[in-house]
């Protein structure tokens, strides 16, 4: 894996273009990453979309349950978690 800044990019796509084929690179601003980019196959495309949107979902998961942790809530039963639902849609609807 490399890190790249994204003046870098700017100034040379042509080596960025080369790095990505060779292996994944995170794109950095002020020194902080901020992107993946990630090589792919014209015609595995929508498959790598897939894929990256399950791994948004897991990772959404895992900072649901140490939210949950810290917070002392992770042992709730399904029907205290169904009576959370219905109170946070109950507060959204319009009056």
């Amino acid at each position: 894996m490399k890190f790249i800044t994204s003046r870098e990019v700017r100034n040379n796509p042509s080596q960025f273009r080369q790095d990505v084929e060779r292996d994944d690179v995170i794109l950095t601003v002020g020194g902080k990453p901020f992107a993946l980019a990630v090589g792919i196959d014209e015609d595995e495309i929508e498959e790598t979309l897939d894929i990256l949107r399950r791994l948004r979902a897991l990772r959404a998961m895992s900072r649901m349950q140490r939210m949950a942790e810290a917070r002392g809530v992770s042992g709730i039963s399904s029907e205290e978690i169904d009576k959370e639902i219905r109170e946070a849609r109950k507060s959204r609807r319009p009056a």
